[in-house]
């Protein structure tokens, strides 16, 4: 063993020593809180001062009747916040979740297992915690609930859906001083029932110093969200994402009250969804026997998410991002159904390798399709389906001679204007197919952004049929950030149903380095922080880009948002701190979509930062989920609530000096143990 090691080694043992004499013996810190702040903050307890938790400083510190003028809610616990808080009692009582006494649905009893199962799924949350109460101090209060809810019966996510929800705690003391909590969640339906659990778990928390439960006593939450669509679209084409690592992205999702995972499940690297009529897709397209995605599979993933609130909506990328799992045509007698597939030079053909577009001129294409559809109908009972749509390589299919004879044929051009009206060919019998598989006389069809959905080619796409997602920038003067500007505004303006995926925010796969060709940054970087995350209000650009439509329209017309992870240099090893939690941060803009404020000020990523890094170190508890996202600030900041912050003037609040010291020593030696 090197000097080094030994002594890091030394420096460890010293450090357990420390934590031994912690453990064993008195805890040496408490914590009070500053009201003009609703800041907790660590300190050293004086040798007559009673242990007053982290957990119970932090739900009773509640802000100022001041700042609650302004806006802020009394508790600072709580993501996303709700619309609207009031009657914080700032007090606390230690209770026994496991002991939760459910007193039903007092409105009828319609759906009793499906809420009950609710009510369950909170308690699991706390089954570590609940054993460390039992064996310390008697439980101080008892812990009563109650539902009323319309209509709790467990359904499918629609757009219908109504999320409201409202939560109330109250207390009593009975003559004995015996004291009660009693809380209850009122809702329309299972999902509004759902999310108020949801809240009332951040308001009942376990202290990780002496193992208790507190609850805040008193306080009344009134709440809904601003946007219908809320998602995170998750790509499993280019690399394969395991079904428990799929179910631990939507356990992450619905604690922000997320509602849409919108599954990208195919592209031209593989094909891993296994069709029933077709299984020839997945045979020839999955990467390996066991990297697909069976029937079983998708059921129970959707049953997971339909518990959580969650509606999956699948994704059929056409027709480009086509590739392997098309290729077995010819053998069965149905000609090409894919053309350009591996075609080399990839640059010429495609934005990634491998290449791959469909063989819009082959009728057995469209059959095809027909049985796809059915199936993903079948799979996926959202009313929403995704067509893909975007990144049309017209160099493809003019190296077809078979395509670009079937233009001449119909009196097209082989230009640009020729391959738009072979691109609207295609969609429009694409869209005849879907719209037969799943037997509407409409279907809610969603497309990428593309040149289709640029100038005077939007009008080929009926606006009532289609919500055009749009990845392109909203930002920078650049010719192309130009062109992506001016294509959202007109769409807009036009009155097409929009949902935000604009990747100079929201594309959660930015600012690693190349994975074709050298370079340090790959294709959209730079890295999209939270912060730029959590301030992307597409209200607030409609108002500074000057579009002409009213704040009534447009709160009609942009659906919400998604974040995106597109897994080029992703899998199941690095997704779920690629995706959170940053997609929490937007979790808070889609459900409140708090008005731009000041540095510090409400709706600004300052006022947001305490409470998402509380809450992000919240989910990696087991109970919750073990949602283990990209750690956002040391444990010291989450222990002294307001020291990691710049101060006005810019500079940095400063540590103590044994703080920073201790601080330095620790990040110093951990860097040279690992180097």
């Amino acid at each position: 063993m090197s000097a080094l090691h030994l002594n890091f080694t030394l420096w460890l043992l010293c450090l357990g020593g420390v934590l031994y004499n912690l453990v064993v013996g008195e805890y040496p810190y408490t914590w009070s809180c500053n009201s003009t702040a609703a800041a907790c903050t660590r300190q050293l307890k004086a040798a007559e001062e009673s242990f007053t938790p982290h957990t119970k400083c932090k739900l009773e510190c509640v802000s100022t009747s001041d700042q609650q003028d302004k806006g802020f809610f009394s508790t600072r616990v709580l993501w996303p916040r709700p619309k609207h808080v009031s009657g914080n009692s700032g007090k606390t009582a230690v209770v026994n979740v496991a002991d939760l006494a459910y007193n039903g649905n007092t409105i009828n009893n319609i759906a009793a297992d499906d809420l009950e199962q609710l009510v369950e799924n909170f308690k699991s949350k706390y089954s570590d915690s609940n054993s460390k109460t039992e064996s310390g101090d008697a439980v101080e209060a008892e812990l009563n609930f109650t539902f009323e809810v319309n209509n709790g019966t467990l359904v499918d996510f629609t757009d219908s859906s109504d999320e409201s929800y409202e939560l109330t705690i109250t207390s009593s003391t009975n003559e004995d001083g015996e004291v009660s909590i009693d809380a209850r969640v009122k809702a329309s339906s299972y999902f509004g029932a759902r999310h108020g659990l949801e809240t009332l778990s951040q308001l009942a928390l376990t202290d990780p110093v002496d193992g208790k439960t507190y609850m805040v006593t008193g306080i009344k939450i009134e709440d809904s969200p601003y946007y219908l669509w809320r998602g995170l679209s998750v790509d499993t084409s280019r690399n394969f994402i395991s079904p428990p690592v799929i179910k631990n992205i939507l356990t992450g999702l619905a604690a922000a009250k997320m509602n849409t995972l919108h599954w990208h499940l195919t592209d031209s690297h593989s094909f891993p969804y296994v069709s029933s009529r077709v299984p020839e897709m997945s045979q020839y397209g999955a990467y390996l026997p066991n990297k697909i995605y069976s029937a079983d599979d998708i059921a129970d993933i959707v049953q997971y998410a339909k518990k959580l609130g969650i509606r999956v909506v699948p994704e059929l990328d056409a027709p480009a991002h086509v590739g392997y799992g098309w290729q077995w045509g010819p053998s069965a007698g149905k000609g090409n159904l894919v053309v350009c597939l591996g075609k080399e030079p990839w640059t010429e053909y495609c934005l990634e390798p491998p290449c791959g577009q469909m063989n819009v001129v082959n009728d057995d294409l469209y059959l095809t399709l027909k049985k796809l559809y059915t199936d993903l109908k079948e799979s996926f009972p959202s009313d929403w389906f995704h067509m893909g749509g975007d990144e049309v390589n017209f160099n493809c299919w003019k190296s077809e001679e078979t395509i670009t004879d079937f233009m001449k044929t119909k009196g097209w051009k082989i230009n640009d204007e020729g391959f738009m009206k072979l691109w609207d060919y295609y969609q429009t019998k694409a869209y005849g197919q879907l719209k037969e598989a799943r037997e509407e006389e409409s279907s809610k069809a969603i497309l990428w952004s593309s040149r289709m959905t640029e100038g005077d080619d939007l009008s080929l796409l009926s606006k009532d049929d289609y919500v055009i997602q749009f990845w392109g920038t909203t930002v920078g003067d650049s010719e192309e950030a130009k062109k992506h500007k001016k294509q959202l505004k007109e769409m807009l303006e036009k009155g097409y149903r929009v949902i935000m995926s604009n990747h100079n925010e929201l594309y959660l796969d930015c600012g690693f380095g190349a994975w074709v060709g050298a370079g340090p940054n790959n294709w959209c970087s730079p890295f999209k922080s939270w912060h730029q995350v959590y301030m992307s209000d597409i209200r607030q650009w409609i108002e500074d880009e000057k579009v002409d439509i009213t704040e009534t329209k447009a709160k009609q017309q942009v659906l919400g948002g998604e974040t995106a992870i597109w897994t080029e240099q992703t899998s199941d090893s690095d997704i779920i701190y690629k995706v959170f939690p940053r997609t929490w941060a937007y979790a808070e803009r889609l459900w409140t979509n708090p008005s731009k404020g000041e540095s510090g000020d409400l709706g600004s990523w300052e006022e947001a930062e305490e409470r998402l890094t509380h809450f992000a170190s919240l989910m990696k508890e087991e109970g919750r989920g073990a949602v283990l996202s990209n750690t956002m600030k040391p444990e010291y900041c989450l222990q002294n609530d307001g020291k990691c912050v710049l101060e006005s003037n810019g500079s940095y609040i400063k540590l103590s000096h044994l703080e920073l010291i201790l601080v330095v020593s620790f990040l110093h030696l951990f860097s040279l143990y690992y180097s």
